[in-house]
Order: structure tokens, then C-alpha cells, then sequence
């Protein structure tokens, strides 16, 4: 029979608290994933800015709604057009939206948006609403801004948009979040009528830096991958364990990652996400049971795998021309995330495991842990 003492049960629940805190401690109404995606596809010609931009109808209807008090329903698709749905939203309703939320301006001078139609579209396989749009200025395009300000601070902190910027032959690549909501660059129109752009990085490195950033963004904001990880490594190993889970982790969601960005193999959201559940309440209910971990690495690549998945669903349809840069780049910053968040756990779960109790401790979080994955197999699999 096991018995604690009052300092011994003091840890114990210390430890319980802190786990709860790292790994439980999610916000109701909070998802694992990013939430709402857009895209903005803009062309920059003479006068003209062109911008296509695609949002998602729920966040879109949302706002309606609030502003016209009214309910605005996404129509069946007509007989003519039997895979395209319909909007009944009009320019009237939505140029509001548009003046609240988007600013485009050359040269200081900022222009009202013409609104040539609205319709459904479907983007990265999920319906989409287009607004298809130009903006006409007195002189050319030269130096222009584009602040992008959709869903951050009323519906959706978590939403992003991925941009490209077509110059000519030229691309420049954004991806708008609630701390990066501007775009802005120097178009010169040269005499044999070609459009270059003057940047203040290369092309390049700015594309790398905006996916690492999302990478690192994604693997913060994944609380089903962080409470994976969690489970992985609570149990008390060897450092050498630990560093071969990790590794084993990281090359199964790797590949994967790759496979389904670049459009190898797509399994649908609807498959991936359960499965990642699944995998979180399997190894949180092995780390109560389990008496070896030996093959605790191999466990980590397979389950890997099916992570890679869900890690591409992001990044399907938005990957663009530098889709190898962009790809490895992403990849890094869930790995850089990842790395940090290693190395602040692990220290303190090798300081803890050398206690008495560190594994009851670790039996009552991995339990929690196996709740809360149940918690969303059952909400992704009927909701």
C-alpha cells in the first residue's frame, strides 16, 4: 500500500496543477488548429489594382448578420450550376465590410474598392466566398500598402490570410495575421513596360521568414500536437529516450508533411483529425498501463505520420510558386516551436521524476490527458 505525506502529496498536486496548466488549461471554444483561412490573390497593373479575395463564409455571414440584424443563408446550388452554391449577399451589403477591413493606397492616396462580383468559390477543397474586386488611383502604382484587418479583433484572433502579390513576372508572398496585418512595397515602371519591385529583403528570405513564422504559430496554437508530445515524454526515461521519441516524432510528421502539402496523398480533415485524437488517448492510457517504453520511438514515428497530416491541411492550395521553400520553411518553424517547447518541459519533468511520487503524478496526467483526447474523438467524429 502507498502512502504520502503531507509534502509528498503537496507535489503531487503541485505537479497535477502545473500539468493541467501546460497542457489542459485550454480555453473553452478554443480549437486545435488555426481556425478561419483566407487568401488574397492581387494583381498590380498601371493605375489598377485587381484583388480577389476569399474568405470564409461563416466569419463573412457573421459579420452581416451583426451589422443588418438580419440572417443571411448560404443558397442551394441552382440547376444551372449544380456544384457551385450560391450567395445572397450584394456589393451593397458587403462594401461596408470592405471599407472596414481592407485599405489599399498607392502612393498615399487611398482608393474605394469596385466590386465587379461576388460568389462562391471553392479554395484548398472548403467553400469560399470570392469578392472579386479592383482599385482604380489617379497615377500609376508605385509605392502601395494593403492593410489587411478581417475577423482579428470581433470573430477569429487566430485567423490568416495567405497573399500573393503578382508585379509582372514577379510574386510577393504574405501571410496576414493579428500581428501582421500590413503589406507594402515599390512597384517602378520602366521604360520597356516591364514592372519590377524594389524590396528591402530578397524575395526569397522573406517568404521563409513568413512560413517559419507560421510553422512556429501552428505548433503553439496546436493544443492537440503539444498534449501529443506531452504524452510521449511524461513517463521517466533516459535522456537518450527522449531525444529518440522526439527525432522519431519529427521524421514521421516530416514526411507527411510533405506528401500532402505538395498534393501527394490528401487525406481529408475529417479522417486526420479523429485519428490525431485517437492517437493522444492511446498513448495517454499506455503511459498507465505500459511497464517498458522500449518501443515507445516507434510508436512516436507511426503516430508521427498521421500528425504530418493534420500539420499539412494548413498549407494545402497555398504553397505557390517557391513551394519547396515554403515547405521546408514551414516545416522549420514547427520544429523550432517544437524544440522550445521541448526544452522548457523536459527539464522540469527530469527534475520531477527524480521525486517519489513523479509517478503517480505522471499516472493522474496521463489520465487527464487521455479525457481530454476522448473529449475531441467524440467531437470530431459526430460534430
Amino acid at each position: 500500500m502507498v502512502t504520502l505525506s503531507g509534502r509528498k502529496i503537496i507535489g503531487l498536486l503541485s505537479l497535477i496543477i502545473l500539468s493541467v496548466n501546460l497542457f489542459c488549461g485550454i480555453p473553452q471554444g478554443v480549437e486545435a488548429h488555426m481556425n478561419t483561412v483566407g487568401y488574397s490573390d492581387i494583381e498590380i497593373h498601371d493605375k489598377t489594382i485587381d484583388y480577389r479575395l476569399y474568405l470564409d463564409p461563416s466569419e463573412v455571414a457573421q459579420w452581416v448578420d451583426a451589422q443588418s440584424k438580419r440572417v443571411f443563408v448560404i443558397g442551394e446550388a441552382s440547376q444551372n450550376e449544380a456544384s457551385k452554391p450560391e450567395v445572397s449577399w450584394t456589393a451593397e451589403d458587403l462594401k461596408p465590410f470592405i471599407h472596414e477591413f481592407l485599405t489599399v493606397t498607392n502612393n498615399g492616396e487611398t482608393a474605394e474598392p469596385s466590386i465587379k462580383g461576388i460568389s462562391m468559390a471553392e479554395r484548398k477543397d472548403a467553400p469560399a466566398v470570392l469578392i472579386d474586386m479592383n482599385y482604380v488611383f489617379s497615377k500609376p502604382v508605385d509605392t502601395y500598402e494593403i492593410d489587411y484587418k478581417f475577423f482579428f479583433d470581433q470573430f477569429d484572433a487566430l485567423h490568416q490570410n495567405f497573399a500573393t502579390v503578382h508585379i509582372g513576372d514577379t510574386e510577393v508572398e504574405k501571410i496576414f495575421n493579428k500581428d501582421d496585418r500590413s503589406l507594402s512595397g515599390h512597384v517602378a515602371s520602366v521604360s520597356s513596360g516591364t514592372i519590377t519591385t524594389e524590396i528591402t529583403v530578397p524575395i526569397w528570405l522573406n517568404t521563409m521568414w513568413e512560413y517559419v513564422k507560421l510553422g512556429v504559430e501552428h505548433i503553439w496554437t496546436g493544443y492537440d500536437h503539444l498534449l501529443f508530445v506531452a504524452a510521449l515524454v511524461i513517463l521517466k526515461q533516459p535522456l537518450k529516450n527522449y531525444i529518440k521519441i522526439l527525432t522519431a516524432f519529427t521524421v514521421g510528421h516530416s514526411i507527411t508533411l510533405a506528401i500532402a502539402a505538395l498534393d501527394i496523398i490528401r487525406i481529408p480533415a475529417n479522417i486526420i483529425e479523429p485519428l490525431i485524437a485517437l492517437s493522444i488517448v492511446y498513448i495517454a492510457i499506455e503511459n498507465i498501463w505500459i511497464k517498458k517504453l522500449k518501443w515507445r520511438w516507434l510508436l512516436a514515428l507511426g503516430f508521427g505520420l498521421i500528425h504530418g497530416f493534420g500539420f499539412a491541411q494548413i498549407l494545402q492550395g497555398t504553397l505557390g510558386d517557391h513551394y519547396i521553400l515554403s515547405l521546408f520553411s514551414f516545416n522549420l518553424g514547427v520544429e523550432i516551436g517544437q524544440i522550445i517547447v521541448a526544452a522548457v518541459l523536459l527539464p522540469l519533468l527530469i527534475l520531477a521524476s527524480r521525486r517519489k511520487w513523479y509517478r503517480q503524478a505522471a499516472f493522474c496526467v496521463s489520465g487527464g490527458i487521455a479525457i481530454i483526447g476522448l473529449y475531441w474523438l467524440i467531437e470530431r467524429t459526430l460534430f
